[in-house]
């Protein structure tokens, strides 16, 4: 079955980089994440719309939603037609999160 989600250019480096990070203190959560990154993934492409949206941003068609046993995490998406998400980032919450979607969506 193919997933009903796509991802930026940006997910893939996104996910690298906060596991990288969180494997310097706990490899096997590091792992966690990744798989709980997916799995969120899938649970957003089957319920679309969930989430909160990110107007206040600047970003009207963009929702957010933490991955799954790691809250400080986000997940930014935004519905496409046919009921298909496209996951744009994957980003702590303590970033500057729209400064960080300004630069992917540009």
């Amino acid at each position: 079955m193919t997933p009903r989600w796509e991802e930026s250019e940006f997910v893939f480096c996104d996910l690298q980089a906060i596991a990288r990070f969180i494997s310097g203190w706990n490899p096997p959560a590091a792992r966690r994440f990744l798989i709980a990154a997916h799995d969120t993934f899938e649970f957003l492409a089957a319920n679309p719309g969930m989430g909160r949206n990110r107007a206040d941003l600047g970003f009207e068609e963009v929702r957010s939603w933490r991955v799954q046993n790691f809250p400080r995490h986000l997940v930014f998406y935004r519905v496409m037609a046919g009921d298909r998400i496209q996951i744009l980032r994957v980003l702590h919450g303590t970033r500057d999160l729209s400064r960080e979607l300004s630069q992917s969506s540009g």
